[in-house]
């Protein structure tokens, strides 16, 4: 039985706390000083995912490039699979950190420290002498890289004006794509360099955006809502008016964003269990929230699982199964196919708003569907026959498609979609589950596909074919549209009409509510 949905009444009650109009134009935000200035400074946390994209793209290009092949021995099936699971083993360790780092000491603190774990990682790795080094360097970019991405994306979310607030979110997971281009062409540049510099660039180049975050997240204000939840409401009170309203006094907007998260932390205090325990017994505790934990779960398994690794982390030795095996031609195809993933992956950011999230999801899955399928075809015939080079040339142009098909539904909507559906005082803990059960399905599936791919060939698509239609079903049955109501509204989806009317009801009797005096 798929959850419920909200009907017209619900959506009814949703309307009821809706935000007022804003006296500014968020069409044209350049216009205003405060809300320009935010949301360049969001461009600091949405680098959050940039180290993850170029993880990916620069170990494929680095498979290409003769002198790192040379370096560590040719790997394959499971060494090769090592090299590209010591980042997710890394992010599990990392997982841990999240909460206690960015719930405790805010944001821009817990930003800071993946920040830092991932410079060092970098260094690393750059500087890496053997398989080991090499290794334990990427364990410690994976750590500090699921930090990044577990404190950012809340942290957009609770920073961005409430008419942004969709397209920021969304926008988050975009920035994959584009560490992928920077990896892609790192690699495509560097490949001819006669000597281990030829991978030590790229390899090093990984850190330097955690290096511009280290330095310039001192300037992104901090969340409203942490502040709120630590007592700090005047504080609270002057980022929002700062930033969503211009420094106007009472402006209608910052004032209901500051009540609302008032009422909502108010209530959520009442209930909360703020330890790690605590808050993983919460996650199933309430209907509403072992919801929440099943498409978390869900979530996590279909953007790890729907073929992507293979494209991801070993477009190399796909490419050679279809005749295109010389580093020109691959650091060439690995570069340009991250420019048409980042290309489209900024435009369907802009999506999510309009289609909806929950649609977003299905039609990616059925791309995805149809794609993978056709790439097993395409690599069936060559297999059969290598001078077929037009079935070699079809599934280059199919693994180009794979990637839009995929950000379709699982880049900027995913990094919307889940901190979204989990209430503040679950946010960053949420997430923290969240990225660890997609980190442990990618051990799984960068540890499984070079070995699949090894020695069953084409074949291994044929399990990804299958395995998208389940995703595609859990999806349609379980995955409810929160497309409409604000962050605190879409507990209401969760939780039933009497978590809105409990706000409502809060809302008409804020006047026992300690208000901030506007002088």
């Amino acid at each position: 039985m798929p959850f419920n949905m909200p009907d017209n009444a619900v959506d009814k009650d949703i309307r009821i706390m809706s935000v007022p109009k804003s006296r500014i134009n968020t069409a044209r935000w350049w216009k205003y000083t405060n809300l320009r200035n935010l949301n360049f400074l969001m461009l600091i946390p949405l680098l959050s995912i940039f180290s993850q994209g170029f993880d990916g793209s620069m170990m494929n290009g680095l498979q290409s490039v003769s002198h790192w092949q040379m370096y560590f021995g040719s790997p394959t099936g499971a060494t090769l699979g090592i090299f590209n699971a010591a980042y997710p083993l890394g992010g599990i360790a990392g997982v841990f950190l999240i909460s206690p780092v960015a719930d405790r000491f805010g944001r821009r603190i817990g930003l800071a420290t993946g920040a830092a774990l991932c410079i060092i990682g970098a260094a690393l790795q750059g500087s890496a002498v053997n398989i080991a080094m090499f290794v334990v360097a990427r364990a410690i970019i994976g750590a500090g890289s699921v930090i990044v991405a577990g404190v950012g994306a809340p942290y957009i979310t609770e920073i961005a004006h409430p008419n942004q607030r969709s397209t920021a979110t969304a926008l988050f997971l975009t920035f994959y794509s584009l560490g992928s281009i920077t990896a892609g062409w790192s690699t495509f540049g560097t490949f001819r360099i006669d000597g281990t510099a030829s991978w030590r660039i790229p390899s090093t180049l990984q850190g330097l955006p955690s290096v511009i975050q280290l330095a310039f997240v001192w300037f992104v204000p901090e969340s409203p809502r942490w502040l709120i939840s630590m007592g700090r409401n005047e504080e609270a009170m002057d980022v929002l008016l700062k930033y969503h309203g211009e420094n106007e006094p009472g402006d209608p907007v910052a004032v209901f964003e500051y009540d609302e998260i008032c009422l909502a932390l108010e209530a959520e205090k009442e209930v909360a269990d703020l330890t790690l325990i605590g808050s993983l017994r919460e996650l199933i505790r309430s209907p509403g929230n072992r919801k929440r934990m099943v498409i978390m779960i869900w979530a996590a398994i279909c953007s790890q699982m729907s073929g992507n690794a293979f494209v991801s982390y070993y477009l190399s030795p796909i490419l050679s199964s279809v005749g295109l095996t010389s580093d020109l031609q691959q650091t060439l195809i690995n570069a340009t196919m991250q420019m048409v993933s980042w290309f489209s992956a900024i435009y369907f950011a802009t999506l999510p708003t309009k289609l909806g999230r929950r649609m977003m999801f299905l039609w990616s899955l059925i791309a995805i569907w149809v794609i993978v399928i056709s790439i097993t075809a395409g690599s069936a015939v060559f297999a059969k026959n290598s001078n077929d080079k037009a079935a070699g040339y079809a599934v280059v142009v199919l693994l180009y498609l794979f990637s839009p098909a995929y950000n379709f539904g699982f880049n900027g909507n995913l990094g919307l979609y889940i901190p979204e559906i989990l209430p503040f005082r679950l946010r960053t803990k949420g997430l923290a589950f969240f990225y660890f059960v997609q980190f442990c399905f990618m051990i799984l599936s960068t540890f499984a596909v070079p070995i699949g791919l090894q020695n069953i060939q084409w074949r291994l698509y044929i399990v990804f074919v299958v395995w998208v239609m389940v995703e595609f079903a859990g999806i349609y049955l379980m995955f409810p549209e929160t497309t409409g109501p604000s962050l605190e509204e879409i507990a209401f989806i969760f939780d039933g009409p009497a978590k809105v009317y409990a706000l409502e009801e809060k809302h008409n009797a804020r006047d026992t509510i300690e208000q901030v005096e506007f002088v």
